[in-house]
């Protein structure tokens, strides 16, 4: 989690524009997916007459008390929907409920892939600026190291780690911007219909939370071991190319594929792990 943050410090401040759009349309997912969850109850309602169906005695005024607006605002929902069935049928008020209820699915999915799509230009900046700064880095060497270190070592960083940071670190961008903002709407949501069924439900969070961290712990150290593993895999690959005359001419073939095989084995290995 500290590289993680590292990296948003150093690389996103020039991303600024598009994070903030993302986080606009991240909320405005959650609240149009609150509404479409919300646009289910009085279908149900209708349907199978839950609690005898909807049943409205009249309109209700809101005394400025704002504990009583939950009630007022679905008694008055609740009115209006009653008041339609009356005059046009039950039928016909479903298929108004169920139009509406398409519409708001319609504009949360949208909402949805605007969000992921504005997290695509940080990305994919990110990535380019670290194999920017990776280049210029190896420009800015001596060439003592290179007489030292492997170029498949550094091939691996410029192709392998840049990667794995694009597949596992910068993928989480996503994550980090819209989980939390549905959580807390969701949980407010959750409060507002019953704090007593919200209460029991965080009880599960601390084991649950305790296990997602053993199982990242256990990831994050078979990914370290499959960079490495990946390193050796390249490294193999370019001394074969810088070597192959040698290899051809001691009859070595048969040797090297040996030896690559079981390298690029244990990479597959720990992929599947």
């Amino acid at each position: 989690m500290k590289e993680f943050l590292q990296i948003l410090r150093r690389f996103v401040p020039p991303y600024k524009k598009y994070l903030g759009l993302s986080i606009l349309f991240n909320i405005l997912s959650a609240v149009l997916n609150i509404f479409s969850f919300a646009a289910l109850i009085p279908i149900l309602q209708i349907l199978f007459q839950v609690d005898g169906g909807i049943r409205v005695n009249e309109y209700m005024h809101w005394n400025g008390d704002w504990g009583s607006i939950k009630e007022v605002a679905t008694n008055n929902l609740y009115y209006y929907i009653q008041e339609f069935i009356v005059v046009h049928s039950a039928s016909t008020a479903l298929l108004v409920i169920g139009v509406f209820l398409a519409f708001m699915t319609f504009l949360k999915t949208g909402a949805y892939f605007l969000s992921s799509a504005t997290i695509i230009p940080i990305r994919t900046g990110i990535v380019r600026d670290i194999r920017n700064q990776i280049y210029q880095k190896i420009n800015s060497l001596s060439l003592g190291f290179f007489s030292e270190e492997r170029k498949g070592d550094i091939i691996a960083r410029m192709s392998g780690d840049v990667q794995e940071v694009e597949s596992s670190i910068m993928s989480s961008l996503d994550m980090l911007f819209k989980n939390p903002i549905l959580i807390l709407f969701y949980f407010i949501t959750l409060i507002c219909i019953s704090w007593q069924l919200t209460l029991f439900t965080i009880l599960f969070v601390p084991p649950f939370g305790w296990f997602m961290g053993v199982v990242g712990k256990k990831l994050k150290a078979h990914s370290i071991e499959a960079q490495a593993l990946w390193s050796d895999t390249m490294s193999m690959v370019e001394e074969t190319l810088s070597g192959l005359r040698i290899i051809k001419a001691f009859c070595a073939e048969e040797k090297m594929n040996k030896r690559f095989n079981q390298v690029n084995s244990s990479y597959r290995d720990n992929i599947m792990r």
